[in-house]
């Protein structure tokens, strides 16, 4: 009887999914909550030669979709704190007594990991995956609640980092992935890290708990407000120590391939020879509402001069786009894509609207974050042979 009743249980259990289709639910799974808090703590702990450090960084992560966040983190080099509202994006670091404000950011996870403190050139990791396998099943207990997860184990290949140099090598990530909705909840990552002037390795462990969730929570506008401390003072963007500028003038701009709303295909290489103006926006945010009717004027005014705009419309739903689109309809091709897209990160989107300037030759010519107004737009047009700036 109680074999039967042994067996009967094994057939009753479901297969495991598939390792790396697992993976790929888990870097999406948080997006479908329209709001969430959740409290975590990174360690990290570095050794080897003369290097032997040691850091714990407890942070709450407040998510109101689809433009509000609060993010702050506490560290022995102090607190970071990362407020957006809709209309404006806030960094502040306490250790510089410092804060910048951007345009609103393009999502809640654009405003927290596009800060632009990581190093340049950052590869696509996920080239560099040797084996993803499920090697068990864990419990884990998070604000007395119990929740099962599949344990799954990622070997990542060489990856060759360019600004700073360096190699990392023999990455290893453990991950828990909750059965339920696919949340990753915890995970571990160790890498041996090489660099030209080093002697010897040094070998980095990573590690980030999530100490509290709580999703599909109401949050209030006042959760979201920045006030800076009496003693901070504003700075200008990119100044706060550690960021680091996208280096992209001059460079030859990404190819891309889109569909506008009605199927339409839009490719850059259907715009040789000509000027061409990428705006990145979307309709909740209020500075990019404002600047749309400008394009759309400067593309009317100088679309015989060999100007094209395409917008790019980031991460919303296309119904959504297509009612705010039938209240304001533009005359140029508009592009729904997803906020992790190639384009987005190529590109560093981390703020919107982002307005890049593309010469006649397919190089980089202007990059800027936040909404520009017409003059400028007609200044930095006027340095690529089209139109006259207006004083």
């Amino acid at each position: 009887m109680y074999r039967l009743a042994f067996l009967l249980a094994l057939c009753l259990q479901p297969d495991p999914p598939e390792a790396r289709e697992l993976v790929r639910q888990a870097a999406a799974a948080i997006k479908r909550y329209p709001s969430y808090q959740l409290e975590s703590v990174i360690r990290i702990e570095m050794q080897g030669g003369a290097i032997h450090t040691k850091m714990e960084m407890p942070s709450s992560v407040s998510v109101r979709r689809p433009d509000h966040l609060r993010v702050q983190a506490r560290s022995q080099a102090g607190v970071v704190d990362i407020a957006s509202d809709g209309e404006y994006t806030w960094y502040y670091v306490s250790a510089a007594k410092q804060y910048v404000k951007r345009a609103a950011a393009a999502s809640p996870e654009a405003a927290a990991g596009n800060m632009g403190i990581l190093p340049n050139g950052l590869p696509d990791v996920s080239q560099s995956i040797q084996s993803v396998r499920i090697t068990g099943e864990d419990t884990l207990i998070i604000g007395g609640e119990k929740m099962p997860c599949w344990v799954v184990e990622t070997i990542f290949g060489k990856i060759v980092l360019i600004d700073p140099p360096i190699l990392v090598d023999k990455g290893r990530q453990v991950s828990w992935i909750r059965k339920s909705d696919s949340l990753c909840l915890q995970n571990t990552f160790e890498a041996e890290l090489h660099r030209p002037e080093a002697g010897e390795p040094v070998h980095m462990t990573q590690s980030t708990e999530t100490t509290a969730l709580r999703l599909n929570v109401s949050l209030p506008d006042s959760l979201f407000a920045f006030n800076p401390p009496p003693d901070a003072r504003e700075t200008a963007d990119w100044t706060l120590p550690g960021i680091v500028k996208p280096d992209l003038i001059g460079k030859t701009a990404p190819d891309f391939r889109g569909a506008t709303l009605d199927g339409g295909p839009v490719a850059l290489g259907d715009f040789k020879g000509k000027v061409v103006l990428l705006e990145f926006w979307a309709s909740w945010c209020v500075p990019c509402r404002r600047e749309l009717p400008v394009l759309e004027k400067l593309r009317r005014e100088f679309s015989g001069a060999g100007l094209r705009v395409v917008g790019i419309n980031v991460g919303e739903d296309a119904a959504a786009v297509k009612k705010f689109l039938a209240s304001q309809p533009l005359s140029y091709p508009v592009i729904p894509m997803d906020d992790s897209a190639e384009l987005i990160a190529k590109l560093a989107v981390n703020s919107l609207p982002t307005t890049v300037l593309i010469d006649r030759q397919g190089r980089i010519a202007s990059y800027e974050a936040g909404a520009r107004g017409e003059a400028a737009l007609r200044a930095d047009l006027e340095k690529l042979g089209i139109g006259k700036a207006q004083p």
